[in-house]
């Protein structure tokens, strides 16, 4: 007589001095077969291994089988608790993995990682929206580049069908050549039908500068009264929406010039009279022609030229004094207020050939 067969899953987990007794209980579950054994430890056992494997389709499947009666019946919905927290985890490393292989334009992995997920644990909601995820992202991408072949397809067609125009001229009774210039011709008014799609639906979505360039090239295409509209369309919209700018920028530019104004008035009544003078450089020439600005600026320059002769009389005497080195920083002070002021220049050369005299002189005295 034969010696009867073990159970493959019963085998691979459990020595066979352990099974010896054990009453194999063979349940149909949703198209497959699921063997669980009536002895303490095995449900457990096998739990815990095809959680290990990922495996938790079967594990839930065994689970949902085991009865009431069955003496692990309380260990087994205890450690349903825990399984549920290791399938929630596996289905979040999914979710993630799948998201970086889309980024990273793997989708054949993408696809696979999901098939295989879904074999493990076809219950999971989380791998079922990932996967309605993965499939609406690759529609969406496909739809991208077939939309990018169109449009390369026209460029090239807007280039390239007049050419084989000029050779069906030049060669007439050529029927072959005919034949294909008359196949681009009906693919040419296909490609125009949807760039002006694109055109129309780039309107409704704002991206007018799209919209252009697409109805420009369906009109390169296929010329027609509705493209040649919408293009016109766009044109007066572009006209509107620069001189909106252009007003827009005008007004910002004028608020800058006042805060401009604003700020040379409280420099020069705070005595900053070098940062009122730095900031009139900042204003427009129409701007300089104001009444009120010329008349500051006057009173600008005036007290600029009192400052200039306090600092020429302050380094003049500590000239005198021997204290050249200050002195020479009194008249680049001069400078920051007139830096065309050549008498201060020449005062600096002056002091500074003097300086150098002492520090020969010195040396040799040293010396």
């Amino acid at each position: 007589m034969a010696p009867e067969k073990s159970h493959p899953i019963i085998s691979s987990v459990t020595p066979l001095s352990t099974i010896l007794g054990v009453v194999l209980l063979l349940s149909v579950l949703s198209g497959c077969s699921t063997y669980i054994a009536s002895k303490q430890d095995d449900i457990l056992v096998q739990i815990d291994v095809w959680s290990a494997e990922n495996e938790f389709g079967k594990a839930f499947e065994t689970l949902d089988y085991v009865k009431t009666t069955h003496p692990q019946y309380n260990d087994l919905q205890t450690r349903r608790k825990s399984l549920l927290t290791e399938a929630t985890e596996f289905e979040q490393k999914v979710q993630t993995l799948v998201a970086k292989l889309i980024q990273d334009k793997q989708w054949a992995d993408a696809l696979d990682t999901i098939d295989d997920a879904r074999k493990k644990y076809p219950q999971g909601k989380l791998i079922e929206k990932t996967e309605q995820q993965l499939l609406a992202k690759q529609t969406e991408t496909l739809a991208e580049i077939d939309q990018r072949i169109m449009i390369e397809r026209s460029q090239w067609m807007i280039k390239t069908r007049p050419i084989y125009q000029t050779k069906l001229n030049t060669d007439p009774r050529n029927t072959e050549l005919k034949n294909h210039v008359d196949s681009l011709n009906s693919e040419s008014e296909t490609l125009a039908q949807k760039l002006t799609l694109l055109s129309q639906q780039a309107i409704e979505s704002k991206h007018f500068k799209t919209a252009r360039i697409r109805i420009v090239q369906a009109i390169e295409l296929k010329p027609n009264k509705e493209r040649n509209k919408i293009l016109a369309s766009l044109k007066s919209r572009e006209k509107v929406t620069h001189k909106k700018k252009q007003q827009a920028k005008k007004r910002t530019h004028k608020k800058k010039q006042n805060s401009i104004l604003i700020d040379i008035e409280k420099s020069f009544r705070a005595g900053e009279l070098l940062k009122a003078k730095q900031l009139i450089a900042h204003l427009d020439e129409k701007e300089k022609n104001n009444p009120e600005l010329i008349q500051l600026e006057q009173e600008l320059d005036r007290s600029i030229n009192y400052k200039i002769q306090h600092y020429f009389s302050d380094a003049n005497r500590l000239y005198t004094e021997g204290d050249f080195q200050q002195a020479i920083a009194i008249w680049e002070q001069v400078l920051q207020y007139d830096p065309e002021n050549e008498l201060a220049r020449k005062n600096i050369q002056r002091a500074e050939k003097v300086i150098e005299k002492l520090s020969t002189l010195r040396e040799k005295q040293q010396n």
